[in-house]
């Protein structure tokens, strides 16, 4: 729990709580920049304000949220460089944002080592709650909560990079095709994980039959077809991670 509580709450501070709207103006307007490191370093205490001892919890919490905030200012920095230089970014950017993910990633499991004990509020609140739920189950509920979070707007984002990578896409592209294809994106792999944990990933297939039918008519267009095929590949990938991942987290009982 000490490193998926504070890996959720960086999902949903960089990703859930940030739209699309924050993530561009943080770029030129450093009062939304510190908005958004506002909102990420509340979520972080609230994830890590149960694990000790407490001089360890905040130090980790500075950490992270300082270190957060020096990678994505040196990333804005990095991108306003090469776009000085580079007619395309995209490859810059795809790379940029994976070296970003990682390195936030990376210092959140380092932190979650020095969290070894539960502290003092923790303590109480699974004294209340452990009447109902094990550990176990509280452990798996979070495994579940990252893995539907997974499935959202950080997958979503990772396909729309890589779509511009290799030309699919424009960086601009903000039409309702976009916007409907996001979400039916999202929806694919909420359902999958769904089904994977009813036991019945085999109906995964209608779920494919039902997307292609939807799109039927634009399939003769081959730049939609092939755009069509490898945002969905991606997306069943990305799904399939998820499962995978569940299947090496969730304790079964």
């Amino acid at each position: 729990m000490n490193f998926l509580l504070p890996i959720i709450a960086h999902l949903l501070g960089d990703f859930i709580l940030q739209s699309t709207a924050m993530a561009t103006k943080k770029r030129d307007q450093i009062k939304y920049f510190l908005w958004h490191c506002l909102i990420y370093a509340v979520l972080l205490i609230l994830a890590l304000i149960w694990f000790g001892p407490v001089n360890n919890m905040i130090f980790a919490v500075l950490i992270i949220v300082l270190s957060h905030l020096s990678i994505d200012y040196s990333r804005t920095r990095l991108l306003q460089y090469y776009a000085a230089k580079q007619p395309d970014l995209a490859k810059t950017d795809f790379f940029l944002f994976v070296a970003d993910q990682f390195l936030h990633i990376l210092i959140i499991l380092a932190c979650g080592f020095y969290l070894t004990e539960t502290s003092g509020l923790g303590e109480s609140v699974l004294g209340r709650i452990s009447v109902d739920l094990t550990g176990p189950e509280l452990y798996n509920g979070a495994v579940l909560i990252l893995l539907y979070i997974l499935c959202l707007s950080p997958a979503a984002i990772f396909i729309k990079k890589i779509l511009i990578l290799f030309h699919f896409q424009n960086q601009e592209d903000t039409n309702e095709l976009i916007k409907s294809g996001y979400l039916i994106g999202v929806l694919e792999r909420l359902i999958t994980l769904t089904l994977w944990l009813n036991g019945q990933l085999g109906a995964i297939g209608f779920v494919l039959a039902a997307k292609s039918l939807a799109r039927f008519s634009q399939l003769n267009d081959r730049d939609f077809a092939e755009k069509y095929l490898v945002g969905t590949l991606l997306s069943i990938v990305i799904a399939l991670g998820c499962i995978t991942l569940g299947n090496a987290l969730l304790i079964i009982r």
